[in-house]
């Protein structure tokens, strides 16, 4: 069996078309088409129903997908370990990440990663952690940098770095250094959208601490939060990784709120008894070295 027809297989799922699988791995829709259709016979099996235009998993197209994953993700392994016996560090490593640690911390430790390694390839994609949790599992991921932990027993999770969140305000708000939630509760907030690392870890604070503020909007964006900040729109909760230039150079203003000492954990997350192959033991150590040594000096290491 060859393995590229289960790799079209997965493509054509995600994507719901077959013309748009043949446009990302560069074949024409009659080879993507023969692929499926290969895979079909072989299974004796119809693996998609076509309806408004898109493609749809039947219950064996469902069943038969799980397995694709984990044959893919095997012939991957299989090639990283024969690369390992080499004692090489090359091939791809895909890691996906939430936007924060996408955006504002992972660029500055894969590029002396890259100096170092630079036959190892990186394949970054940013998602929320549901999404990223499920690439983790089913093996389209090596690795995850997620903000909550997941509640999934076959996600193994590695606490790696913590950050400080700040209350924020704009250059021109007249507002104190220092600050009470009551202030704070008479402004508008602008905030991350429902279902963000952040968001969850400040409104957990709030809770327990009965503390009510008034939303203005929400933002899936740092940076246009950050943004609308700057303007006036109001404040807002955000990692002191996001905000590094802007407050040294007085874009943002951080303002201190008494008792206010909240920390946002950063976790590296890998597939549950899953050996590490060569390149992930040589990135996942870079990783926690970078924290340890300093090299990025916004995060702070956990206590081991």
């Amino acid at each position: 069996m060859n393995i590229e027809l289960f790799k079209t297989f997965i493509v054509v799922t995600r994507l719901e078309s077959i013309y748009k699988a043949g446009e990302e791995i560069y074949l024409t829709q009659p080879a993507v088409t023969k692929q499926i259709q290969a895979l079909e016979q072989h299974y004796s099996v119809k693996l998609f129903e076509r309806s408004n235009k898109k493609l749809t998993l039947t219950e064996e197209g469902k069943h038969l997908l799980e397995y694709a994953y984990r044959i893919v993700s095997l012939y991957k392994e299989s090639i990283e370990s024969v690369n390992e016996k080499q004692d090489q560090v090359k091939g791809t490593l895909r890691i996906m990440a939430n936007l924060t640690l996408g955006i504002y911390v992972l660029p500055k430790v894969i590029k002396p990663f890259h100096d170092t390694y630079p036959d190892l390839k990186i394949e970054m994609f940013l998602d929320n952690t549901e999404h990223i949790i499920s690439a983790v599992k089913r093996g389209n991921a090596n690795f995850g940098f997620i903000g909550v932990p997941p509640k999934e027993p076959l996600i193994v999770l590695h606490l790696f770095c913590h950050d400080k969140l700040k209350v924020v305000v704009g250059p021109n708000m007249k507002i104190n250094k220092v600050v009470s939630w009551n202030e704070l509760a008479s402004l508008p907030f602008v905030q991350r959208e429902r279902g963000s690392d952040i968001r969850e870890t400040y409104e957990q604070w709030f809770k327990e601490r009965d503390i009510k503020l008034t939303s203005r909007m929400e933002s899936n964006n740092t940076e246009a939060i950050k943004y609308f900040v700057h303007y006036g729109m109001g404040f807002s909760i955000l990692p002191c990784c996001t905000i590094e230039q802007e407050s040294r150079a007085g874009l943002l203003r951080v303002v201190s709120v008494p008792s206010f000492e909240l920390t946002q954990n950063y976790y590296i997350c890998n597939y549950k008894g899953k050996k590490l192959s060569r390149p992930e033991k040589v990135f996942f150590e870079y990783i926690f070295n970078s924290v340890e040594s300093g090299k990025i000096p916004i995060l702070s290491a956990p206590k081991r």
